[in-house]
């Protein structure tokens, strides 16, 4: 949909591909490392091995070796030999589980955690296992049908939730009162709405929508405009008029301004999917649309502090800027920009902030798959919140903070989950880890 996010989710399936590459060594040879401190380890282990073929320890050091050193496959042939002498080695086992895990080979992983639970010492692992599958919070699903629901959002009573729904094969808009769970259709065309979120004062809905682009092509490649729901007139206004892809529209606190992404100022001839995306800001009402980011990157997921008004605003966003997404932040006139997470390695996207300003929720791919997490608005303190072996994305804080919207395909489908900060999990039975390791692997 969005293509930050695509972009992120493409760029983690690249890394994946290539850390599952191995070495090109064919079996029974011994990988040879250029570093030949690296490799004089590597032929130590070898002679401790065949000196010592029942222990495992020096096996499980040999896989560890390789594994560091970007040679995960030759990594798991070691392990795979042992386990061959002693399948019920719960210690190599749990490592293989590991090693594959990180490597990307999920089905191999969670069979090996799933059989390490199921030995006679289970539970000595439970520990290190349910992390990977139990939740930090407690997390319901709120909203969840046979179709996809995706990118909810709160009003500002926490009673109301707006997100779309492609129950008819499209993407259209959709209420939901909490309250008395009902259910209301807001859109319905055969173009895409996506994306809706609450004007917090008047409750007006800003979404995005193809509707306007006419020409024959596949859906997935018309252009978005973003349009205002009134809700007193049921009217629906286009705010943006432009024949650029603009998307992805959050409010500020206060109802006066919307942050947003267009493409309108990549005039390269390129491919659709690789138009690269600015932040934008506006007033409410469409008018005085600005460009506040001035690169050549992708730039997106943007969400505007707390208390910024068009003297003195600061909005928060992903971008790829410096080869992989990172969250920054940067003033309404596109200077003092600061970056706030540092992961070279994986992906950090779709920030959204407390209505305070204390807190910034995200999802990252930094432990393999997207999870969501939270950090202080200065990026500190970041911490894990979700614990899934699906993806869970675009998370949004309750109005009063003490709840995270988000939209997962944890049970197969994308559906709506709400999780509370206020009610850490409990530690779970050894029978729910291995449960929830089933079901990850159906949805394999």
């Amino acid at each position: 949909m969005f293509k930050s996010f695509i972009a992120a989710i493409l760029a983690f399936f690249l890394f994946l591909m290539l850390s599952c590459s191995g070495s090109k060594s064919t079996v029974g040879e011994t990988p040879a490392f250029a570093d030949q401190s690296i490799q004089q380890q590597v032929e130590d282990l070898q002679d401790k091995i065949d000196d010592n073929p029942a222990n495992p320890e020096y096996r499980r050091q040999l896989a560890q070796l390789y594994h560091d050193n970007g040679r995960s496959i030759d990594a798991m042939k070691v392990l795979e030999s042992g386990l061959a002498l002693d399948p019920n080695d719960s210690e190599t086992k749990y490592l293989y589980g590991q090693i594959a895990d990180e490597a990307g080979d999920k089905k191999r992983a969670y069979t090996a955690y799933k059989e390490v639970l199921q030995g006679s010492d289970g539970n000595d692992y439970l520990d290190r296992i349910a992390p990977k599958f139990v939740d930090a919070f407690a997390v319901t699903k709120i909203i969840g049908t046979s179709a996809n629901e995706a990118y909810g959002c709160f009003s500002e009573d926490g009673d109301k939730i707006v997100y779309q729904c492609d129950q008819d094969g499209n993407w259209d808009l959709f209420e939901y009162t909490i309250s008395s769970s009902t259910t209301n259709q807001l859109t319905k065309t055969p173009a895409h709405e996506e994306a809706p979120v609450y004007n917090p004062k008047t409750m007006n809905i800003a979404y995005t929508s193809t509707r306007e682009d006419h020409r024959k092509i596949n859906e997935s490649l018309k252009v978005r405009d973003i349009f205002i729901f009134n809700r007193e007139t049921d009217r629906h206004m286009n705010v943006t008029l432009n024949s650029s892809d603009d998307w992805k529209p959050k409010y500020s606190k206060d109802g006066k301004f919307i942050s947003f992404v267009s493409e309108r100022d990549d005039l390269r001839e390129v491919d659709f999917f690789d138009l690269k995306g600015e932040v934008y800001i506006m007033e409410n009402d469409g008018r005085f649309q600005l460009r506040v980011t001035k690169n050549q990157v992708n730039d997106g997921g943007a969400c505007i502090a707390p208390g910024s008004t068009s003297e003195k605003g600061t909005i928060y966003y992903d971008s790829d800027m410096d080869g992989k997404f990172e969250i920054y932040k940067i003033s309404f006139k596109g200077d003092k920009i600061s970056r706030l997470t540092f992961n070279p390695e994986s992906n950090d996207v779709s920030p959204d902030i407390s209505s305070n300003g204390d807190k910034i929720t995200f999802i990252s791919d930094r432990d393999g798959n997207f999870e969501i997490y939270m950090m202080n608005s200065d990026g500190s303190a970041q911490m894990r919140l979700t614990s899934n072996p699906a993806d869970d994305a675009c998370p949004v804080f309750s109005p009063d903070g003490s709840k995270v919207l988000f939209h997962s395909n944890r049970s197969g489908n994308y559906d709506l989950y709400l999780l509370d900060l206020t009610k850490q999990s409990s530690t779970p039975a050894l029978f729910e880890v291995v449960n929830n390791i089933d079901q990850a692997l159906k949805t394999l």
